[in-house]
This record gives C-alpha cells, structure tokens and sequence, in this order.
C-alpha cells in the first residue's frame, strides 16, 4: 500500500509528487470548518467560487461537512483558511479504499476451503484492485467534487468489509457490528447523501432482520401469535432491547446532525440541496430549473438513458446529435465526458459481479446466513444505483457510486469462480488463469487511459498539463472549444 500511495500520488499530482498543492474550490471545505467552528453554516464565497448557493444574501455550499471536519487534526499544525489539504485529503482517502478492498478480497479468499484457494486468482485481483478502476482515474484531480465521492466510497467500502466478516464465515451481526454499520451510515449522510440513503436502507435492513431473529420465538410460537397482545408485546420487546435500540439510537443521532445541517442551509430538514439558490444555474444555465420542474432531480423514468450511459457512454455522443439532443436537453443538467465503458476499465468485477449476482440468487456459495446478509445489503446498495441513474446530471465521477454494489457482488462471484475451478481439469484452471490475466490487463490499460483523457476534458487540471497530453487523446479537443 506504500507503493500504491506513491503511484497514486504521482498520478494525482501530474508527475510532481507534491502532496500540498492547490486544486480547484480547495478552499471550500477549508472554510466550511472556519464556519462550523463559529456555528455557522456558511461558507465565504471566495472560496465556493462558481458552486454558491446563495440565500438571504449569504453563501452556501450543498456538500456534506464530514470532509471539512476530517481537517479538524490539522488545526494545531496550519492556519486552516489558507492550507492546501484536498489533495492530501483524496490520497488518504483512496489509500483507504483499496486497502479496504484488499482486505475483504483476503477475506473471501481465506474463507475457502484449501483446495479451493487459487492463488493466482488472488494475485490477479490484488493487480487490479491496486491499479485497474474507478479508484484510478477518478485520480484525474483532488477537486471538491472528489473529495466527498472518495470518502463516501471509504465509508461504503468500510460497511461491505464488517458484513463480509461476518458474513463469508457465516455468523450473525452482532450489537457491535450493527452499530458500526449505523455509524458508517450516519457518516456516509452527512458526506454523501446518495452513498449514506443506500447505506441506511441496508442497515435498517439488518436491524429489522436481527431483531425479528431475536424476538420472533420458536417456530411453533411464531405460528401461535394470532392476539394483538402478543405481536405487541413482541413488538415492545423489539423496542425495549438495547441491542437494537443501541444502533437504532446511532442512525437517529446523524439523522438529527444532518437535518440541522440542511435546515440551516435551506430552511428545510429533508433537502439536501436546493437548486433555486444555485448562482451558477441563475445566472448561466437556466435549462436547469426545466428539467428540475419537467422531471424532477431524480426521476426512474430516465434510469434508463442513466444505465446507458455508464454502461458504454453512448449518451454522451448523441447529446449534440438530432433527434436525441432534444430528448437529452431536456431531462439532464449536463452529460458529461469522456464516454468509457466498464467493461474496458473494470472487465474482471464486471464478469465476477455477474456471476455472483447469478449465483446469489440460484445456489449461493456460502451459508443461507450469510446469503441474506450480503442480499440484503446488496438492495440497499441498489438504491444508491437507482439514484445515480435517475439523476438529472451524468458524470464520470458518479460511476463510484455504483462501486460498493457492484464490489460486493463480485467478491461473492470470486468464491463461487474459486470453488467451480477446484472441481474443474487442470486445462481448464489453466484457460481460466490466461483469460484472468487477460481481462486484469485489459482493465489496467483502459483505466490509465481514461485517466489521461479524463484528464484532458476536465477543467480541474492545469492547462499545461491538459495540452501537453492533448496528442494522446486527439479526439478530446472538443474540452478546448469551449
């Protein structure tokens, strides 16, 4: 993971390894600590720049505050409003993902019976996991939009890893365990509101199945409970147990902290943003209140054209062709570049995903606990997908939202891969292998790629470095033209 940093830091920083170095609205969360600290809200608007939101004259930035309070360790140490901290921040944070990633991938591995375990399978995914993703090229940049996607990641990634835990060996959750799970969450909220709403769902999820585990009796008793008294004495009993009220007390707790935060900001607990204060779209984009008042911020109706696009991209390339301009203009913000397709940047979780989404729900791999712990976290994940595709504004940077659902799925499709290669011939475990490396190889050139080019189209990057790789990526002129 040392070298990883290193890499990732050499990436981050365009080949100048320097770890402080200002990036685009690098101020914002700076100045949102200065604010928190002196009980406000607000954020000066030099440092929020073109992302204000302005309301009663005063501005206001829509991202979580859990970025700004990670500064809090640096306060002794810098004069906070003037420090350069985003990159350090998104390094830190990446470093903590694929560590993440790494250790639930040991754990699924350690999980198999011996023969089963395929060391060279596990060394292939290692390969990719480090330099193969979403987790790379989103390395185009530590600006303000990813610094919050990369920490949700850490906290969603987190969340997988105490389930796995419990999970592959086939245990229960525990009363620690389900106040981890409600602590991410409650974080993830107040970072991410996709992220954290997903992270929620799955948690309320375990805490209703342990507590009907816990309090649903016998089966015979089950059977027997046809009197109210008796479902709601065994509904108090649910309640009254600190076991559940412990985690259920957690999620209520960040609920509270980040209905304040949106009250203050908008005057409204359950708004997380609220784009009529939007100075960018006021003053240069007013297709935005159309599509917000036509459709919605989030719609299911154009999941679809959302699924589209960050399977292959193609949306992006009709935007400006007749007659799917005028369809696209009018259900989205902004589609935005580089179109790629995970199959290229992510082929090995893609086909592990596959196969273990078909195998969860045909002939799981691992005990029927554990099977209904990872379904259902993997519906809460879904709706952090479904948002991400209903939303009204496409990204390159979104696509690490689908990441915690798709992770998960595919480290179930490495342990049923795993034990189907120990029952097959050697010639076939052989086939496996180079068609495993093949796909690792895949992935590892095309997410590079698609850092250069992303690097290209995105404004956050200095112009000299967007030139100077502009030849590898001829096609991306187009970022200049405007």
């Amino acid at each position: 993971m040392a070298a990883a940093a290193i890499y990732y830091l050499f990436l981050l920083s365009n080949g100048t390894f320097r770890l402080f170095a200002p990036e685009m609205l690098d101020k914002a969360f700076d100045s949102m600590l200065v604010h928190l600290l002196r009980g406000e809200f607000t954020v000066d608007r030099e440092a929020i720049d073109f992302e204000a939101f302005t309301r009663d004259s005063k501005a206001y930035a829509y991202f979580g505050i859990v970025p700004a309070l990670l500064r809090l360790p640096a306060l002794p140490f810098v004069e906070i409003a003037e420090a350069s901290l985003a990159r350090l921040s998104c390094l830190i944070a990446v470093v903590l993902y694929v560590a993440v990633q790494l250790r639930m991938l040991v754990i699924v591995h350690e999980s198999l019976p011996p023969r089963s375990r395929m060391r060279g399978l596990l060394g292939v995914m290692v390969v990719a996991t480090v330099l193969s993703g979403p987790q790379l090229y989103i390395l185009g940049s530590a600006s303000i939009y990813h610094e919050p996607i990369l920490w949700s990641a850490v906290m969603a990634a987190t969340f997988n890893l105490v389930v796995v835990r419990v999970a592959f060996p086939g245990c229960h959750l525990a009363t620690r365990h389900l106040v981890w799970l409600a602590t991410l969450a409650g974080l993830a909220i107040n970072t991410r509101a996709s992220i954290g709403g997903a992270l929620y769902l799955g948690t309320i999820l375990q805490i209703g199945r342990a507590a009907w585990k816990r309090h649903s009796g016998s089966r015979d008793e089950r059977l027997s409970m046809t009197s109210a008294g008796v479902a709601h004495g065994k509904i108090n009993g649910m309640v009254g147990d600190p076991r559940i009220a412990l985690p259920i007390a957690v999620l209520i707790s960040f609920v509270i902290i980040a209905g304040t935060v949106n009250f203050e900001r908008w005057g409204n607990p359950f708004r997380f943003v609220d784009y009529q204060y939007y100075d960018f779209s006021n003053l240069h984009r007013r297709n935005d209140f159309a599509v917000i008042r036509d459709f919605g911020e989030i719609s299911l109706g154009r999941a679809w054209v959302g699924a589209f696009y960050y399977a292959t991209g193609i949306p992006y390339v009709l935007k400006a062709v007749p007659p799917f301009a005028e369809f696209l203009h009018s259900r989205y913000q902004a589609i935005e570049a580089p179109p790629i397709t995970p199959v290229l940047t992510n082929p090995l979780t893609i086909l592990l995903g596959t196969v273990g989404l078909y195998r969860l729900w045909s002939n799981p791999p691992l005990s029927a606990e554990g099977a209904m712990l990872l379904l259902l976290v993997l519906i809460g994940h879904a709706a952090a997908v479904l948002v991400v595709f209903g939303a009204m504004y496409l990204a390159l940077r979104y696509r690490f939202d689908l990441a915690p659902f798709t992770i998960l799925a595919a480290l179930i499709g490495y342990r049923a891969v795993s034990i189907a290669a120990a029952e097959a011939s050697e010639t076939w475990r052989k086939r496996l292998r180079i068609a495993l490396v093949g796909l690792c190889l895949l992935g590892i050139f095309s997410s590079h790629y698609v850092l250069l080019i992303h690097k290209v189209w995105s404004i956050a990057v200095p112009m000299p470095v967007r030139l100077a790789l502009l030849p590898f990526a001829p096609f991306a002129h187009a970022a200049f033209e405007k």
